[in-house]
């Protein structure tokens, strides 16, 4: 087997850095473009803002009632979309996956000789999602300060809720450590790296005697002395940083290859454990299922559906908190199960809602 099938990251292209991670581009001369400004609610152009009450075509909506003033009036929810509220990509439609792409993630992913890979999950649709609860605890906080910002100094005081613009292609964007200092400021575009980290020597992934993978991160300085002796290879300690272990990854990564190669993945893990090396295997969802480790952590749950049904295993609520802990109460509710109370808050009537069940516009 060839050292990248070894390693599960290949030096295709001869060494550790890709072409494309070497690549350079001029860095730009003034900076990023500028954004858009954000467009006033209800007005034209760009993704569809908030919607002014009672403005433009269709059915108007019932109107609410003005909210008591010792009460602060409820904040918007969080507005997720492709590409956010503004700029010339407001309109577009975006799923996770496009997304991913264009905010620079799948261009770092997989190996220099084949095509982008994805991860097997929508990572950008959970990575917008935790963004937007982010920005409502930012808002809901702003608001219980009395700060709004940006909203100048008549709207200090006022606890107003403000919109939390959530954006798939940004919540990945804010993954990208530190792709775009490198390419704005150094004129190096990160490529893809296998399964090693572009700079960090040695993180890698690494076939184990018993065709198992062990994943062996010993990139820190007195990480590596105490790896380097591990693995019987004191010499390689010579590599006493990392800027010199990356001019060496050949031979850094060649030894713990042929290292793993000559013991089981157990073995692997307990040499590495015994010296304080972070380590660890590749598990599957069977595998976590029945880790030991998360039934410590009791953070696996069994709930029905709220109507009824079988029961469903659900990862819990994260973080864990000590004193005011999250629970999963039950599964996801029936198809249908809320369709008429969420139309009738959106204000159709009882008859308008059987027009539309019969029909099968709705469940």
């Amino acid at each position: 087997m060839s050292a990248s099938g070894k390693r599960a990251g290949g030096r295709a292209g001869g060494g550790w850095e890709s072409a494309a991670a070497a690549a350079r581009v001029p860095a730009p001369p003034g900076g990023p473009p500028p954004r858009a400004p954000p467009r006033a609610a209800g007005g034209g152009g760009g993704a569809p803002g908030p919607r002014a009450r009672g403005g433009g075509g269709g059915r108007a909506r019932p109107r609410r009632r003005a909210c008591p003033p010792t009460l602060t009036p409820t904040p918007p929810p969080p507005h997720p979309s492709g590409y956010g509220q503004t700029g010339p990509d407001a309109r577009l439609p975006g799923y996770a996956s496009v997304c991913e792409a264009g905010s620079g993630f799948r261009s770092v992913n997989g190996f220099a000789d084949r095509p982008p890979a994805r991860p097997n999950i929508s990572l950008g649709d959970s990575l917008a999602g935790l963004h937007a609860a982010f920005g409502a605890v930012l808002a809901l906080l702003a608001r219980a300060r009395g700060a709004q910002g940006g909203g100048g100094e008549g709207a200090r005081g006022q606890g107003l809720g403000q919109v939390v613009d959530v954006a798939i292609t940004e919540s990945m964007l804010s993954m990208m450590e530190a792709a775009l200092p490198e390419a704005a400021d150094a004129g190096i575009v990160r490529g893809p790296s296998g399964s090693t980290i572009s700079g960090v020597v040695p993180s890698g992934t690494f076939l184990c005697a018993d065709g198992r993978y062990a994943v062996v991160g010993g990139n820190g300085d007195s990480v590596f002395a105490r790896l380097a002796a591990a693995i019987g290879r004191d010499d390689l300690q010579r590599y006493a940083t990392n800027a010199e272990r990356v001019e060496a990854a050949d031979e850094i990564y060649g030894a713990i290859e042929e290292w793993c190669a000559a013991r089981p993945l157990a073995s692997v893990l307990a040499a590495a454990a015994a010296a304080r090396v972070p380590a660890g295997p590749i598990l599957t969802a069977a595998d976590l299922l029945a880790s030991p480790q998360l039934a410590a952590r009791g953070v696996l749950s069994r709930v029905a559906p709220p109507g009824g049904g079988d029961a469903v295993t659900l990862p819990s609520m994260f973080p864990l908190l000590t004193r005011t802990p999250g629970a999963t109460a039950h599964a996801g509710p029936a198809l249908g199960q809320h369709t008429d109370e969420v139309l009738a808050a959106a204000g159709f009537g009882g008859e308008e809602v059987a027009r539309m069940r019969a029909a099968g516009e709705v469940a």
